[in-house]
């Protein structure tokens, strides 16, 4: 339904059952179920077109949200995902102190088998989480484990409730305190009314810190806080080693915790001790930003990780083969971004990043990318990143890759409301100026920014959220846009512009006479309106170029075998000549790549004994490309040893993107230590180039 709603469009059957992994019989299930609903609360059915898809009408998409929140419960089915999340929190938090399977059934609404098979599957979650499902015959099910693991399991499985339910309809809900959200239903200690109340308390600690947390963060430490509370109330409560609760204590967000406690305590009547504050603090420390004011806490913190966003920029660039701009503020957003991550790997509070399946589907690349430049940090953390991390970081690389040579044309303007965080409005900002030239940005808000923006300065929104009272048009959107996202987006702003094609709007008016021939028209306008529409729909707008892999690239004439070179600069030109031989690139930007070199010293030696030698895309690149030279004897690139190098490759890039798939791949080859040896090794270039097309063996 969710789709349906926010789709201008035609939804395909295809697009359903991949969006929401599920069957064509469970699609045509789904909608007869819909419709049956629609017809129930009297709004128009979803409508079906064999070669479009499915499409909402507009007297349903504008009467369904005001009708939403007076659901009840049995009209709300859970998904697979729901109800396995579902599972867990009732298990970690059973209501009246006994739990058995009766119990589960009736609160699911579902059959004794189906919790008996869901029990199999959260069970081994649960025990990758530390904690233990365990049965008696007179209270029934138990979770046990330490209080700290069950907290970070009900944290985990909330974040999956609130991610597929949308959670801010939590807190837009009716002023009618009867109307309960149906989800917050099945678990009757959190009541909407609770979460707006800390929700003010968790936005209030905001402006005592000079900090503006993520929207989705607000909304994540409004339930955390709630659930917390609930079990202070019950006495199952958090144990904090006395040093680590001394240095929690001098922080300010001690201070903001404090406060937050004390509302929580009139709320519940009930005390919060001093070490559930500490614990409050830590949530606050590792909580997402958009903005921060100054950077607070120890100076030796701050200085750490001041030098390892300087190192991952510097590694990111030297892997990615890129000259990011306005290198200086990327470095502060970038600290921005590692003082909360870093307090959440410390204390164990990672979250979990509910974009990351589409940052490594669609940004595969930048996330490989990402993952090699990251050691600065995990060095300094003490561990490696899981893929959770990895993406926000990612996001926040991606977000910056697009900036240089790029201006939008100042036609009409745009504003973003994004409730991911900064990085996934950076990154959606940079898709939307590739994707429309003629429109500009001209502010990027959060959705309580939104709140006081002034509509009428833009011409349209882009949101991640709907926004039903807007003034203006309003296109939700993904974070990260597929080509499908891309191809909607396009039909929709085309409508809005009225940049329909002359091809499209006269067969529009062809049809209409054919149509009046036979038939009687009583609605002309409303349909040429869906004529319009099913006409758009199926039509790639898109022209994206894909980007070629190494193997592409990296071709038989791009591939030279040499016995020595007489210096660096010497293996440099000879490893540039088949690029400037085939037209690739101008002699200059042979100069250019050995002037870095000069001024920079060898940082182009990304692995030992291999070099990428490239320069920006101004200095003389005319189309892309990559060669290779390999040495049978080492030149050396510096008198330390480390800096003797085989292999040289010389990248051409045209822009910040295109060459980033050949480059991924290469940094997955340069990884595993066999592909790496076989490579400096390779005797000719057959060798180079079965290897190359052969990528890592692992």
């Amino acid at each position: 339904m969710t789709l349906l709603q926010q789709a201008a469009d035609y939804v395909s059957l295809e697009e359903l059952m991949q969006k929401l992994g599920i069957s064509r019989r469970t699609v045509y299930y789904d909608m007869e179920k819909i419709n049956d609903w629609l017809k129930t609360i009297h709004l128009p059915p979803v409508e079906y077109v064999r070669a479009a898809g499915y499409y909402l009408p507009d007297e349903s998409r504008k009467g369904i949200p005001q009708l939403a929140g007076q659901l009840p419960v049995q009209q709300y089915y859970l998904s697979p995902r729901e109800r396995l999340a579902w599972l867990a929190v009732h298990l970690l938090s059973p209501a009246d102190g006994s739990l058995f399977v009766h119990h589960l059934t009736d609160l699911l609404q579902v059959s004794r088998g189906t919790v008996l098979k869901d029990l199999n599957i959260v069970r081994p979650e649960l025990e990758s989480l530390k904690l233990k499902v365990a049965y008696d015959r007179k209270q029934g099910y138990r979770v046990r484990g330490e209080e700290s693991d069950k907290r970070k399991a009900l944290t985990y499985y909330f974040g999956q409730i609130f991610g597929s339910v949308g959670w801010e309809q939590a807190l837009s809900r009716s002023e009618d305190p009867g109307s309960l959200d149906p989800v917050l239903d099945l678990f009757p200690p959190m009541k909407p009314d609770h979460l707006k109340r800390v929700y003010r308390l968790i936005a209030d600690s905001e402006r005592t810190l000079g900090v503006e947390l993520t929207d989705e963060m607000v909304f994540n430490l409004t339930t955390r806080f709630l659930l917390y509370t609930r079990r202070i109330q019950n006495k199952q409560l958090i144990s904090i080693d006395e040093d680590e609760w001394s240095v929690l204590g001098r922080m300010p967000e001690y201070e903001a915790a404090a406060r937050i406690a004390e509302g929580l305590g009139d709320l519940f009547d009930a005390a919060v001790p001093d070490e559930e504050i500490a614990y409050f603090t830590m949530h606050l420390l590792g909580a997402r930003v958009n903005r921060m004011e100054q950077l607070t806490g120890s100076e030796e913190v701050i200085d750490k990780l001041r030098d390892a966003a300087r190192e991952m920029t510097d590694a990111f660039q030297r892997h990615a083969c890129v000259f990011l701009p306005n290198r200086e503020a990327m470095e502060e957003n970038l600290l921005v971004h590692l003082k909360p991550a870093y307090y959440r790997i410390l204390y164990g509070l990672e979250l979990d990043n509910p974009l990351l399946g589409n940052i490594r589907s669609k940004y595969g690349e930048v996330f490989e990318l990402t993952r090699r430049s990251a050691a600065p940090f995990e060095e300094l953390v003490g561990r490696r990143l899981d893929d959770d991390e990895i993406g926000y970081l990612a996001m926040h690389f991606g977000g910056w890759l697009r900036r240089e040579n790029t201006e939008p044309v100042q036609r009409r303007q745009a504003a973003i409301v994004c409730v991911n965080g900064i990085s996934a409005s950076r990154m959606l900002k940079s898709q939307l100026e590739d994707l429309f030239s003629a429109v500009d940005i001209t502010a990027i808000l959060s959705l309580r920014d939104y709140e006081a923006f002034e509509e009428e300065s833009v011409d349209f929104i882009f949101s991640t959220v709907p926004l039903p009272d807007s003034s203006v048009p309003v296109f939700v959107v993904n974070p990260i846009l597929s080509d499908k996202d891309k191809e909607h987006l396009l039909n929709q702003i085309n409508t809005v512009v009225g940049r329909k094609s002359r091809a499209q709007a006269s067969s529009v008016q062809a049809l209409l006479d054919i149509v009046r021939k036979y038939a009687k028209v009583t609605d002309e306008a409303g349909l040429a309106e869906e004529l319009n529409r099913y006409m758009s729909v199926g039509k790639t707008w898109l022209s994206e170029a894909r980007k070629p892999s190494l193997a592409d690239l990296l071709t038989g004439p791009m591939v030279r075998v040499e016995e020595e070179a007489a210096d660096w600069r010497s293996a440099i030109r000879e490893a540039a000549l088949p690029l400037l031989e085939d037209g690739r690139i101008e002699e200059a930007y042979i100069g250019a790549m050995i002037a870095k070199v000069e001024a920079l010293g060898p940082y182009i030696v990304v692995a030992p004994g291999i070099a990428i030698a490239h320069g920006k895309p101004q200095e003389g690149v005319k189309r892309l490309g990559i060669s290779l030279l390999r040495l049978a004897k080492p030149v050396a690139f510096s008198e330390e040893t480390r800096y003797q190098v085989q292999v040289i490759l010389v990248l051409a890039a045209i822009d910040g993107e295109s060459h980033l798939k050949a480059l991924s791949e290469l940094t997955l080859l340069l990884r595993e230590q066999d592909s790496l040896t076989r490579l400096k090794d390779a005797g000719t270039k057959e060798q180079i180039l079965q290897q190359i097309k052969e990528g890592p063996r692992s």
